[in-house]
């Protein structure tokens, strides 16, 4: 089963937002495996900005367990990269992408879902996404390209 990209929200703040008024809590991404009736397979990962531990369970929300920030019990990048080509690695790595799209590009050829796009990179500029795709056509096969996605009706 294909699974989803989402946000959770971490307790830390990011220190570009420390000195604001309003607290704003870290975001990042995490890919989450589905299950056959639809929900997400509980896993444990580590926030990007802090290490806090954080169980997902649902789309969008984790639940921290405090006192495990020490814990090597999740997938890094660097256990993803004995289960993928030199090629994959090398294309992941330049465009530094986050654990999220590690985890998602190692789904999809896992599961032999060729042509399933995954987006490694979006910028917003003027009113338009741009977004940089990578497209497998077999495990060690891919395209890489570009796209522009206008949210804006005219």
């Amino acid at each position: 089963m294909p699974g989803i990209k989402h946000l959770i929200e971490c307790h830390c703040v990011l220190a570009i937002y420390r000195k604001n008024e309003k607290i704003i809590n870290h975001k990042f991404p995490v890919y989450s495996k589905i299950d056959e009736k639809g929900n997400i397979i509980e896993k444990l990962v580590k926030c990007n900005n802090c290490e806090a531990v954080h169980l997902v369970k649902e789309y969008c929300r984790s639940e921290i367990r405090a006192g495990k920030d020490q814990t090597e019990v999740t997938v890094s990048k660097e256990d993803m990269k004995y289960m993928l080509s030199e090629r994959v690695n090398n294309f992941l790595e330049r465009e530094n992408v986050d654990l999220a799209t590690w985890e998602q590009v190692l789904d999809l050829i896992e599961d032999k879902r060729w042509g399933e796009p995954v987006v490694v990179k979006r910028d917003i500029i003027g009113e338009d996404q741009h977004v940089k795709i990578i497209t497998f056509i077999s495990e060690d096969r891919f395209k890489v390209s570009s796209e522009v996605i206008r949210d804006i009706v005219r």
